[in-house]
């Protein structure tokens, strides 16, 4: 199985997405934009792993709040994504998650923790546009557990699919 850890989006924050991901499109941002089903937020990229791990997933004892703030272009990854305000409770809980996996002696992508969620992949900007003009839309989500996801390819791309979450 390819594993990751992760957040999923509320319903609320994730039509907030879509709709960001349409006023990019609108703006002239061409990419091969993620279905809104599969946004999420990576803690920590496993890979290929032979089992179920749900169990290693810290509680969130603490729920906390993610406000969405602006959006971003890793150019060497090929990515636009979304971002949210800083919060030092999503990097504490990025930090467990990643200590959990690394005294399992669970592999993971060790680059450090960049919070974002994926829109679009391969995008190509319009030379005069500017990201600081896309109105990005309020929203807000309680981030209450962490989720083991699974992904898989298909034919239209890549499938995320939540297979655990922490215990509450």
């Amino acid at each position: 199985m390819r594993l990751f850890a992760g957040l999923r989006p509320s319903e609320e924050f994730r039509a907030a997405l879509s709709v960001l991901q349409s006023r990019l499109q609108a703006a002239g941002v061409t990419a091969k934009y993620l279905d809104p089903s599969n946004l999420h937020m990576t803690l920590a990229f496993i890979g290929e792993w032979p089992e179920n791990i749900t169990a290693l997933l810290p509680a969130v004892d603490q729920p906390f709040q993610l406000t969405l703030t602006h959006a971003g272009i890793f150019p060497e990854a090929k990515v636009i994504w979304a971002g949210t305000e800083p919060s030092d409770a999503l990097d504490q809980l990025a930090n467990q998650v990643r200590s959990r996996l690394s005294e399992a002696g669970i592999p993971f992508d060790p680059k450090p923790f960049v919070p974002h969620i994926t829109l679009g992949r391969k995008p190509a900007v319009p030379a005069e546009f500017e990201l600081s003009i896309i109105e990005i839309p309020s929203a807000v989500m309680t981030v209450r557990e962490v989720c083991l996801f699974r992904s898989d390819r298909e034919e239209n791309g890549m499938v995320y699919s939540v297979i655990g979450k922490s215990a509450v």
